[in-house]
């Protein structure tokens, strides 16, 4: 067999295994118990920190997303949040004005949420921000009763705008704390009878 057919072949290889490798669910322990903390991890970057937190949810995964995508109303439901309204939609995106608690100060930002509802993800960026930026998504994944879910949620911590002499641990550690308060709002919003 000629060295160029080989290569085209494990070429060909890889592309299929990264292809089927991402578009595969996480392996989940479904009998397991709720943990919003199922895997962390920690990655320090030139712009900050890349955090990535795992849950398994007592919640159906549409209405998690739906919680998570109605992100103007989070004021009404989400723990540490004081103030958030729509600025304007386009399609899949809308950008939302948001107040909540970080570190201890009040922060005010504009955000962008991309939605895609078809798979179950949302995209959200800081556009401006009056602290810390952070940028990331959401991916929410269905068990197979259709009764819980496995939400996997990344932030791209940024010191980009943090109030001066906070160290990166601290705006880390406040991330975790924040997510932590949110996903047990989120899941009681998602479990609320609709009116």
């Amino acid at each position: 067999m000629s060295r160029v057919r080989v290569d085209g072949l494990a070429i060909c290889a890889v592309l299929v295994w990264l292809l089927t490798a991402c578009s595969r669910t996480p392996s989940v322990d479904w009998s397991a118990k709720e943990n919003f903390f199922v895997h962390e991890a920690s990655q320090d970057t030139p712009e900050g920190a890349r955090l990535e937190f795992h849950s398994l949810v007592d919640a159906p995964a549409l209405q998690v997303y739906r919680a998570l995508a109605d992100a103007e109303e989070y004021a009404r439901f989400v723990d540490g949040v004081s103030a958030s309204s729509l600025v304007s939609s386009e399609g899949n995106t809308k950008v939302t004005q948001i107040t909540e608690t970080v570190i201890g100060r009040q922060s005010r930002a504009q955000v962008k949420w991309t939605l895609h509802p078809d798979e179950m993800r949302i995209d959200f960026q800081t556009l401006k921000s009056d602290q810390n930026y952070n940028d990331g998504s959401y991916r929410i994944f269905p068990s197979p009763d259709g009764k819980r879910c496995y939400v996997v949620s990344v932030f791209q911590v940024k010191e980009q705008g943090a109030p001066q002499n906070v160290p990166l641990g601290v705006l880390k550690a406040a991330t975790r704390e924040s997510f932590e308060r949110a996903a047990r709002s989120v899941k009681q919003q998602a479990l609320t009878p609709k009116a």
